[in-house]
């Protein structure tokens, strides 16, 4: 039950890439817009939502040198809080963390692909949703070449999306009366911004920049961890940050606000007011490299989190089963399909952003509170008090306000999320019992 340390930094880096830019990008900017108004915040809430970003990768690169296993929150959280914690951060990375985000990419794909498609189909819900089911099938599908393969093909296809995201970006802010359009949003000359319309603006962007610890999901198969999985992990971020604001002045640069408010498709909008009809295939380009690049990274980081639980028999056995020719844990990424198909079949685009936003805010929270009971002893005295003190401070403190903030204005998804880990429950004691009666701990349950 032993993965295979066989990818390096530009791999991890593209994974990172990959797994942040996704549908969020081309969909959300149109939601935040109707929260947030003409205002600064407009452009406000990226960089903010990109900093801490940032500042938990810095957290989650400490953490994955002193604990480098596969698994990312799950084992980073066992070792301080215990099993059940540990559990239910996995648990809700299978239900919300990847595959949720799987489920609203592969929905938002449909979004953007509706006029290309047949009538039957761009006015069916059903038929919108087998679609977004099949693409889910489709990049599953080529996962099953292995190890070596699956990165491969994910890293040409991430370079591509880079290459058509920075190059989009720059078409437009080169062709578009930027200023124009700009300058009423820097004024802020609209009503002031609730604190509760910019906690949500604030978790559509972390949903957004979601998968910037990508890297510590697969600590167990990157070489040379205690340099790659921090180099990845800041180096993927950093790149994400540069290229979502350059995507953002694109957007409220070259259209008015009031075509974009409450738009899903608005890279479509922006595309289409530029260059015209030739708009829609040079959007249709970008969001599909982005939704392959996107599906792929999070059908390789997220089954890592699986084979981890089943391995601390937390999760049926098998999901720990490495392929040995294809090097990778074959029935966990099956697994992780079968889930996103379901969400995609019950849920709609804008529920699973919310829904999916708040929980992953919550345990990564968590998580980086663990470097907070660092005792001073354990670590060198140089930067003790920056890095596992200040950083994981701002990192927590802003979580929970936004937390609190978002709790009391969208109760529903909030309360949707928390159900979804009270289902975990039964499924954490049952496997916990199980363990217990055979006397066989977990692997983080042993001394060595």
């Amino acid at each position: 039950m032993q993965l295979y340390r066989e990818v390096g930094l530009l791999a991890a880096t593209l994974l990172v890439i990959g797994n942040i830019i996704g549908i969020g990008i081309f969909t959300t900017s149109g939601l935040i817009a109707a929260e947030v108004g003409n205002s600064p915040w407009l452009l406000g809430v990226w960089l903010v939502g990109g900093m801490l970003a940032l500042i938990g990768a810095i957290c989650y690169s400490l953490l994955a040198i002193r604990i480098p296993r596969s698994g990312g929150e799950y084992a980073f959280l066992y070792p301080t809080y215990g099993p059940l914690t540990a559990f239910l951060s996995g648990w809700a990375s299978l239900i919300i963390g990847f595959s949720a985000p799987i489920a609203a990419s592969a929905l938002g794909l449909v979004t953007y692909l509706s006029p290309f498609l047949p009538d039957a189909v761009s006015e069916s819900v059903l038929a919108q949703k087998c679609v977004a089911a099949l693409t889910i099938l489709m990049v599953t599908g080529l996962l099953f070449w292995g190890l070596q393969f699956g990165n491969r093909l994910h890293s040409i296809i991430t370079v591509f999306n880079l290459v058509l995201t920075f190059g989009f970006a720059a078409a437009i802010l080169w062709r578009a009366p930027i200023s124009e359009n700009l300058e009423p949003i820097f004024t802020g000359n609209s009503t002031p911004v609730d604190l509760s319309s910019l906690g949500q603006a604030i978790v559509l962007v972390m949903f957004s920049y979601s998968g910037w610890n990508a890297a510590a999901y697969i600590a167990e198969e990157i070489r040379r961890p205690s340099r790659y999985i921090p180099g990845a992990l800041l180096l993927g971020t950093g790149t994400v940050i540069v290229a979502y604001l350059l995507m953002n002045l694109a957007y409220f640069g070259s259209v008015p606000l009031s075509q974009l408010e409450g738009e899903i498709a608005v890279a479509e909008v922006t595309a289409l007011t530029v260059f015209g009809a030739r708009g829609s295939g040079l959007v249709t380009s970008l969001i599909l490299f982005s939704i392959l690049s996107s599906i792929t990274a999070m059908s390789i980081a997220g089954p890592r989190v699986y084979f981890a639980m089943s391995r601390d028999r937390l999760l049926p056995p098998w999901l720990s089963e490495i392929d040995q020719t294809r090097k990778i844990p074959l029935k966990s990424i099956m697994f992780q399909a079968g889930v996103a198909i379901s969400l995609v079949a019950i849920g709609t685009f804008r529920d699973i952003l919310l829904f999916a936003g708040v929980i992953l805010m919550l345990f990564a929270t968590l998580t980086v509170s663990v470097l907070l009971r660092t005792p001073r002893e354990e670590i060198k005295p140089s930067h003790f008090w920056v890095l596992y003190r200040l950083l994981p401070g701002i990192f927590v403190l802003v979580n929970i306000v936004i937390l609190i903030n978002v709790a009391m204005s969208s109760p529903r998804e909030t309360l949707a999320g928390f159900l979804c880990l009270l289902l975990g429950l039964p499924v954490y004691f049952y496997y916990r019992h199980q363990a217990s009666n055979k006397g066989e701990p977990g692997l983080m349950d042993d001394p060595g």
